[in-house]
């Protein structure tokens, strides 16, 4: 078990985590499915709702959106194909102090280096109150330049085939430090995902509210699915919630909110398609990923394995990609 949770980014919404999509590499959960959305969709609705505010908190908004996103974009480029989890999972597979220099060997450096950019230019962006997620951003920065460093170089020595000549001396005492560099950033990440997390839901409700008293019902309930639906699978941390009934209770009462969301969604969006603007059909498209969610999550509850968890995170990733295509 050590599916990953995507973001959602452009409604600065709680994506993919237990309220941020967390990584959970320790309960087996596998990674290759996480979906990365790196565009910088943002929802037509919710543009309208900025574009009508003004003044100081029109700013503010707008600033405090630009860095989510960005941070978004960049941890879930970092959780992606070629990602931190990846990277380390191949890495860790070479298992360098028991290999020969006769073999052929080879690592990869990942995409990590472009994770970290986008980082970066998160970083960059100026917002308010937002202290807590930037200081959380640095560690996790400084960790990711330690572990690219070390890659790099590292990934020259192999692809040269220098460790034939050293009897893969390097290879095997550059091996420890490699390891601990992963397992940091790991850590870092875990907590970046946390605070970024809180900072996305904490302007969830509010977003929400904001959708409803414009009377866009459809972008409501587009968002308001997404968020319940990432409700259940922030329930299942590890195999032996799985298998725990007290977990499915709680999850059997978010599906009841999340199929009344659903049935609301699919009306505002028959009731929107005849008039103009036309509705944008990545509703319709993340409406029917979530009912997908939904079957897998019933999957689940009835083989309770652990493959059936990543499935249904699969569909939820699935989900949040094409709500990150609202325009």
């Amino acid at each position: 078990m050590n599916s990953t949770r995507t973001r959602m980014h452009g409604w600065m919404t709680t994506l993919t985590a237990s309220a941020a999509l967390v990584m959970l590499a320790a309960c087996g959960k596998s990674v290759d499915e996480a979906a990365t959305s790196a565009g910088a969709a943002v929802s037509a609705a919710a543009n309208s709702v900025k574009s009508a505010a003004n003044g100081d908190g029109a700013d503010t908004e707008a600033s405090t959106s630009a860095k989510l996103n960005a941070y978004t974009q960049g941890y879930n480029k970092l959780i992606g194909t070629f990602g931190l989890p990846e990277t380390q999972e191949r890495y860790l597979k070479m298992n360098i102090a028991k290999r020969k220099a006769s073999e052929n060997l080879s690592i990869t450096d990942g995409w990590i280096d472009l994770a970290n950019e986008q980082l970066k230019k998160g970083r960059k962006l100026a917002a308010p109150g937002l202290d807590e997620l930037d200081k959380s951003g640095d560690t996790l920065i400084a960790s990711l330049d330690s572990l690219v460093g070390q890659l790099k170089d590292l990934h020259v020595y192999y692809e040269g085939k220098a460790y034939k000549d050293d009897d893969l001396a390097k290879g095997k005492a550059a091996d420890a430090k490699v390891r601990e560099a992963f397992a940091s950033s790991t850590t870092a990440m875990k907590q970046f995902s946390d605070v970024l997390g809180r900072e996305e839901k904490k302007r969830s409700a509010a977003v929400l509210a904001k959708l409803k008293a414009s009377g866009d019902m459809l972008g409501y309930g587009t968002k308001l699915g997404l968020q319940q639906a990432e409700e259940i699978v922030g329930l299942f941390d590890n195999e032996q919630d799985i298998r725990d009934p007290a977990k499915y209770q709680a999850a059997d009462a978010q599906l009841v909110l999340l199929e009344k969301t659903l049935a609301d969604q699919r009306a505002a969006y028959e009731a929107a398609k005849n008039k103009e603007p036309a509705p944008d059909s990545a509703h319709e498209s993340t409406a029917t990923a979530l009912v997908s969610f939904v079957g897998s999550y019933r999957a689940m509850k009835q083989s309770k394995e652990p493959k059936a968890f990543n499935e249904m995170v699969k569909k939820y990733n699935g989900a949040v990609e094409r709500a990150n295509r609202l325009r």
